[in-house]
């Protein structure tokens, strides 16, 4: 019998592009700790300086529980502050600047890579020059895409569903998640591909989405000489897995 073929990573490969991709977020997340640390307010001033037309906010984090004392149990919640969120003009574009990290989303509509990176790419470069990181420990690239099944229509017909965990009860789910983790051979790669379907009431009843979320990240620490290498070699990865699992993806969604 014979072997399969290695895996390998091809960016010069060209995907179809989609004039109405499925796409409802993309993420590039960077997880790089500063060497250069700033007081939230001073941190504000720097990034309103850079930023001035977008939008920035202190975001949070709340922490509760119950917790013994004199008195009996009491609950309790501290809050403690967790970055600054990062808004354009239009709310397509939303940057959580967090102590160790940066995250980056673009909302639907989707439009190309390029462009995705073109609008990321600033707020990183800023975080670069702002803390001063000296690795970038994990990249992770995700994208998550939203199908509204119409009534005539069923999962198989966009994916290659799960097999139905009950068929020899003659029983059918409405709804299911399945997650698959998937090590890329001989890379620093690891890929997440998650595939659910809920059942969603509206005013006009319920209704069947289907999503898939596709997750690309890095196992490896990269070097900021590496990024733009990285950067593709993800981009070829979320391509892949797209146009493999999805069924027809380019004539249904030209």
């Amino acid at each position: 019998m014979s072997r399969p073929t290695p895996f390998e990573i091809n960016v010069e490969e060209v995907f179809p592009r989609l004039e109405h991709a499925p796409i409802v977020e993309a993420v590039i997340q960077f997880n790089a700790p500063p060497t250069v640390s700033f007081e939230p307010a001073e941190l504000k001033v720097k990034l309103q300086s850079r930023f001035g037309s977008d939008k920035i906010t202190d975001q949070m984090q709340l922490e509760t529980g119950f917790a013994g004392s004199p008195a009996g149990t009491e609950f309790r919640h501290k809050s403690q502050w967790d970055g600054l969120r990062i808004m354009s003009e239009n709310g397509k574009h939303i940057c959580q600047w967090k102590s160790k990290s940066l995250i980056f989303s673009r909302l639907a509509p989707y439009q190309t890579w390029e462009s995705f990176l073109e609008s990321a790419l600033p707020y990183w470069h800023a975080y670069q020059t702002v803390h001063v990181p000296e690795v970038i420990e994990s990249i992770g690239v995700r994208f998550i895409s939203q199908i509204e099944l119409q009534a005539n229509q069923k999962v198989s017909d966009f994916v290659a569903k799960a097999p139905p965990p009950l068929k020899g009860l003659g029983l059918r789910s409405d709804s299911f998640f399945h997650q698959d983790t998937i090590p890329v051979p001989g890379q620093q790669y690891e890929i997440r591909l998650i595939r659910t379907m809920q059942r969603i009431a509206d005013q006009a009843g319920k209704k069947s989405i289907l999503v898939v979320d596709i997750d690309v990240s890095t196992t490896a620490a990269t070097m900021s000489a590496e990024l733009e290498r990285v950067l593709q070699e993800i981009r070829f990865l979320k391509n892949k897995v797209f146009f493999a699992y999805m069924k027809d993806a380019e004539n249904k969604f030209k």
